[in-house]
């Protein structure tokens, strides 16, 4: 005989399913399951079986189940036969483990962990995968409904979780990364609180060479602990989300034994100072809200700050398709506008409304940096960027970037925009810094806009308070005679930048370009993205 409760519950014999009557009894049995050769006292079973009011018949219809579940284990061989016994105070299910399923997950998983601390981590996903297999669904599932509330339930699903994570870890001790990508997405959205969830995704997506997926996984726990507990993430994530940042050698694929990697599928290798595309797996689907800042080109090579050569295109003319760019990759310093849009996804509120507001942030983005000499980057909603340098750096690129920003808080705040929805919160950041511009054949000439000031940038737009426009102590120095601060810590909040001073805008030449409507001419628009392996 064999009893399954990972899932809907059953029960069989050589493989045939057995009926099992009505609602009483098969509640009877899964809880007898769930403390299998434990003796349950028969008034916690009237507590689990009636848990609202107690009938005065309930111990007539215990005892109608325990006759039928009798005969019913009588039709197994004698050899794997269940027993059910009275035993004072109440009843016990007498089995063998091996024969319910929730007996065979533990033993997987024991066996799985104990791999793990010895290192054989290929191993250990392995039996950690068959463990999960026998999971069939919500435990129990045909018989929790609303008023089924055991305790016992929370706990399956606790180690659910908790193997799940485990077998997550040994496929990332492995270089497994692409392989569990997709289902541990799907993990986190259906439990975005979940730390090491959240963790062991920011791990992969770096691994994938996708680091601004990493970094929006942290800002939306972030985001979502803040706003909802009024806590901050954990020192294990804060530090990872450093760790992605630094591109620190502690995210690589540790070392394993050769018949280890064997197993994991090879990796492609690819020399500094190359751009790849970021690969998006039909079996990965990114989670909405951060697949819009994954459309970009990743960056590989951790020591792009420490050394900043160029490595020519020797297939290059000096000009890549008749665009007019330099096709290697050069060092400019720049200032960038970073602006995150965000909105929740209640039932009530108007989606319509939000997208248009997006769009309407993203038409001033680029009127008012067009207007101030600023080049915008290619739609990357709900995170959109300016850049200001790119073909033809000034002096005063800090400043322009910072007015622009400020005009663009002023409109939101000040219900200007065509469509202006109160559950829209905008977070706006300004850094200045030396990048890398990089040129190559299949983005057409479009640059694009790596290095340290693009990190930076990252992680202050992920702590600037909704509604104010924070920048970095490189910007601030170079704009404090034109823009008005109010202080504060740095790093790593950055200083709010509070308003234009009077009659700052002298000696600044405003460069008109076509309106938003217009398809300006010119080069193409940088795509910005943060440094990746």
């Amino acid at each position: 005989m064999n009893f399954r409760i990972l899932g809907s519950l059953q029960a069989g014999v050589d493989g045939a399913l057995m009926p099992l009557g009505g609602v009483i009894k098969r509640r009877l049995l899964a809880y007898l399951l769930l403390n299998a050769n434990r003796v349950v006292a028969t008034h916690k079973l009237l507590d689990v079986l009636w848990p609202d009011e107690t009938p005065r018949t309930a111990r007539k219809m215990i005892g109608n189940a325990v006759r039928g579940l009798r005969l019913d284990l009588a039709l197994g061989p004698t050899d794997t036969r269940a027993a059910l016994l009275t035993l004072a105070p109440g009843y016990q299910l007498r089995v063998d483990p091996d024969a319910v399923d929730l007996f065979q997950f533990r033993r997987h998983v024991e066996r799985g962990r104990a791999e793990a601390r010895t290192g054989d981590h290929a191993a250990a996903a392995g039996t950690l995968r068959r463990a999960l297999d026998l999971w069939r669904g919500v435990a129990l599932a045909d018989l929790a409904d609303g008023d089924l509330n055991w305790p016992e339930l929370d706990g399956l699903e606790s180690e659910r979780l908790g193997a799940l994570e485990d077998y997550f870890e040994a496929g990332l001790a492995i270089g497994h990364h692409h392989e569990i990508l997709g289902e541990l997405q799907r993990a986190v959205a259906e439990d975005p609180l979940r730390e090491r969830l959240s963790g062991q995704l920011m791990v992969a997506l770096y691994r994938c060479g996708r680091q601004t997926d990493a970094l929006s996984v942290f800002w939306r726990i972030r985001t979502e602990l803040v706003e909802r507990f009024g806590l901050e993430p954990s020192r294990e994530l804060r530090r990872l989300e450093r760790s992605v940042l630094e591109h620190a050698p502690a995210l690589e694929v540790p070392a394993a034994p050769v018949a280890e990697y064997q197993k994991a599928p090879e990796r492609r290798t690819v020399p500094a100072h190359v751009e790849q595309q970021a690969t998006h797996r039909p079996d990965a689907p990114d989670a909405r809200d951060a697949s819009s800042v994954s459309r970009v080109p990743s960056r590989v090579g951790r020591d792009h700050r420490r050394d900043h050569r160029v490595v020519p295109d020797p297939l290059d003319d000096g000009d890549r398709q008749g665009t007019g760019h330099r096709a290697t990759p050069r060092r400019t310093r720049v200032s960038i506008i970073l602006v995150w849009v965000r909105h929740d996804l209640s039932d009530d509120h108007d989606l319509y409304g939000a997208q248009k507001a997006m769009a309407d942030i993203e038409a001033v983005l680029r009127q008012q940096s067009t207007q101030n000499g600023g080049t915008v980057g290619p739609v990357t909603a709900p995170v959109f960027s300016a850049v200001f340098g790119v073909d033809d750096p000034r002096r005063d690129d800090a400043t322009r970037a910072v007015r622009t920003a400020v005009a663009l808080r002023d409109r939101i705040d000040g219900g200007r925009l065509h469509t202006n929805p109160s559950f829209i919160r905008v977070h706006i950041a300004v850094v200045t810094g030396d990048a890398c511009l990089s040129y190559l054949p299949a983005h057409s000439g479009v640059p694009t806009v790596t290095g340290d000031a693009v990190d930076r940038g990252l992680r202050l737009l992920a702590m600037a308070p909704r509604g104010q426009v924070r920048v970095c102590e490189v910007t601030r120095q170079a704009t404090e005679s034109h823009i008005s601060y109010h202080l504060g810590p740095e790093p790593p909040d950055g200083w709010e930048a509070l308003r234009i001073r009077t009659g700052a805008g002298h000696g600044l030449k405003d460069v008109r370009s076509p309106e938003p409507s217009e398809p300006p001419d010119g080069p193409g628009l940088p795509q910005l993205t943060a440094r990746s392996l």
